[in-house]
């Protein structure tokens, strides 16, 4: 569910912005392929938003793991927030081997059977706008990786704090260098990603426009988002059986903000549970770029 009609029904309903209840079973929003699946070509034909209602393990066809573990490599990069991903998908894997994943620092793992990560950058592990797409040095230390890789067909970077403080410029210019790595390596299906929602007051609200602003062009533009600030402000209770996600006012406005349940530092400046929703929501993810059409 998109975060403007949330906040929009939020306000016609008077509903306090601290935390308002879906009284919906939410689909994913990335159900909307592009076209029917291709049975593991890794292909990319899927288009859409990753986000709080694409983390229910148990809707994914056990097949399509399988498939996801035989045809899907990965390049991500990130810094600590990041990890957040990584700990998620090991934890998954804790809970059952069979969703096994195998992470290499620097390098790509072979493991037959297993979603294999080739996490950060050859030679670094802790990736900053400038390592990955912000400098010439960094867009180059990323076509290595996917030039020497050929393997990797999917491909993305972690925002940590930056878009707390960065412009629309310096926003545009990640996605433009995301759209120049595209062409080049057509056969790479490349993730956008928005940033943590972990910081309040006029910080947050930036982030909040420059979220918007990555949203909107991965809408218009038929790209796929990994929408790390919608998954840091939605929680599922177990005890209601309802989705609710935490806001905050600024300047009249309700704006999306970690959920309480999540502020911790258990890894990646966040709690275990949190880490768990957005390794779900991995895998949601590459089950659909797979060629799973969702539900």
């Amino acid at each position: 569910m998109a975060y403007g009609f949330v906040l929009m029904i939020t306000k016609i309903l008077g509903i306090p912005g601290a935390l308002v209840l879906v009284l919906l079973t939410a689909t994913c929003s990335g159900s909307d392929a592009t076209g029917p699946g291709g049975g593991g070509s890794g292909s990319g034909s899927f288009a859409g938003q990753i986000d709080h209602s694409c983390t229910d393990l148990d809707e994914i066809p056990d097949q399509w793991i399988g498939s996801v573990q035989e045809n899907i490599r990965m390049h991500y990069a990130h810094t600590s927030h990041g990890g957040q991903l990584t700990t998620g998908l090991a934890l998954i894997e804790s809970d059952d081997s069979f969703y096994d994943v195998e992470t290499g620092s620097s390098y790509l793992p072979d493991i037959a059977g297993a979603l294999c990560i080739f996490d950060g950058q050859e030679g670094d592990t802790y990736i900053t706008p400038e390592l990955f797409w912000e400098s010439a040095d960094g867009m180059n230390m990323t076509r290595d990786v996917l030039s020497n890789n050929p393997t990797i067909n999917v491909c993305m970077w972690c925002w940590c704090c930056q878009l707390d403080y960065y412009g629309e410029e310096q926003a545009q210019a990640y996605i433009d260098s995301m759209s120049a790595l595209e062409i080049e390596f057509p056969d790479v299906t490349f993730i956008y990603m928005t940033g943590n929602t972990q910081n309040t007051g006029s910080e947050g609200y930036n982030r909040y426009l420059r979220n918007e602003q990555i949203r909107q062009f991965c809408e218009n533009n038929s790209k796929i988002l990994y929408d790390f600030a919608d998954l840091d402000a939605w929680w599922y209770n177990t005890s209601t059986s309802l989705w609710e996600q935490n806001t905050y006012s600024w300047s009249g406005d309700d704006i999306p903000v970690e959920h309480v349940q999540f502020n911790g530092d258990e890894a990646g400046h966040t709690t275990f549970a949190s880490c768990r929703q957005k390794g779900r929501a991995v895998w949601w993810m590459v089950a659909m770029i797979d060629g799973w059409e969702g539900i």
